[in-house]
């Protein structure tokens, strides 16, 4: 396959309010040096494919109100590189938009969808599982998706049950979504269980003929605005469209659904940081498990994320396992058993408060 057939698509568009009050809806998590690496969740995505697919053929995806923030932290992006969605809709959405874009460009693309926010330990390995699902979906013509050792019984992650055969690339049985903790270690025992790391590759023809026989609807709306796209109206007609959109997941619209799929499978250390108990495994931590960052002075204080980013000082005595973040006139305290309840929150504040500080 051709190196100049290879495109990637980052899905940055999402307001990541799991890690709040860190991310914002006018600053989201994937603009931010979360890992203190010195580069945000964005570019350090973007640094990890470099040496698969080329800069030209690089497409990021978000909303338009940080189109802006993209192109300042990857300057060397094209403006016409960058995917304004007028409003989030899901990832269904997302990526047929990125497939109609694509196909102006290269109708025989292969294309590489990641989001933006994720962790990968072992850039080699990952490289390599990449590299066989390229190959994979070339010779299958169909789509193919990254799973990733199941290290933990995880709740937040989405699972893939796949057929034990020679080779790479493994058809798949079934998804679950979000399993009970029960579930989740039942499924680790039986062998044939990988994490669904959310990165899908597969040939531009691949994409089309599921999203026609599973989305029509989402395919068709923007069929129709193939003619204005070529008269410099893209924008124009996106933002009459989206309201329009179903938001849907590609998961649940889509791979659900599809009668032939596979996965490759490969321990390449990947994290979905979603939230800051996943952050918290991820950061160096001191002699008591503490990971700190900024003005923090902790005493007796065990196994607790503390992350300040302003000029007062945080204080603790005595706590165990919470995260407590400040961020931006907000302070966050809570355990980390409970990060994954942060949305029922932020109802609340939003709520009584309005959306000041969302």
């Amino acid at each position: 396959m051709l190196s100049n057939h290879k495109h990637l698509v980052i899905m940055a568009g999402g307001t990541g309010l799991r890690c709040w009050p860190w991310s914002r809806k006018d600053e989201p998590k994937q603009f931010h040096d979360l890992l203190g690496q010195g580069k945000s969740l964005l570019q350090a995505t973007a640094e990890r494919f470099k040496k698969i697919i080329p800069p030209a053929n690089v497409w990021v995806a978000t909303q338009t109100q940080y189109a802006q923030e993209v192109k300042r932290q990857l300057p060397w992006l094209d403006k016409q590189q960058i995917l304004c969605e007028p409003e989030a809709k899901d990832t269904a959405p997302c990526i047929a938009y990125a497939c109609h874009k694509i196909a102006m460009h290269n109708p025989a693309a292969y294309l590489v969808i990641t989001p933006a926010d994720h962790q990968v330990q072992h850039e080699g390995l990952f490289t390599e599982a990449l590299e066989q699902a390229l190959i994979g979906a070339e010779k299958t013509g169909q789509l193919a998706l990254l799973g990733t050792a199941c290290v933990k019984p995880a709740t937040g992650y989405g699972y893939i049950a796949f057929e034990q055969q020679a080779g790479p690339l493994k058809p798949v049985v079934h998804f679950v979504e979000k399993p009970s903790r029960q579930q989740a270690i039942f499924y680790m025992k039986q062998g044939n269980y990988v994490w669904n790391t959310g990165i899908l590759v597969g040939s531009l023809a691949a994409f089309i003929r599921n999203y026609q026989q599973y989305l029509p609807n989402v395919w068709h709306a923007f069929e129709e605005g193939k003619q204005l796209w070529s008269l410099n109206q893209e924008q124009d007609f996106l933002e009459e469209v989206y309201p329009r959109l179903p938001a849907v997941s590609f998961d649940h619209g889509i791979l659900e659904k599809a009668q032939e799929l596979y996965v490759v499978v490969n321990d390449f250390g990947w994290s979905d940081l979603g939230t800051w108990s996943t952050l918290y495994e991820h950061l160096t931590k001191d002699t008591q498990g503490n990971a700190i960052q900024g003005k923090v002075t902790a005493v007796a204080t065990k196994k607790c994320l503390i992350k300040n980013g302003d000029d007062t000082l945080i204080a603790t005595y005595g706590v165990e396992d919470l995260v407590i973040v400040q961020h931006d006139g907000v302070l966050l305290v809570c355990p980390q058993a409970e990060v994954q309840n942060l949305k029922t929150l932020i109802k609340h504040i939003e709520a009584e408060h309005g959306r000041e500080y969302l």
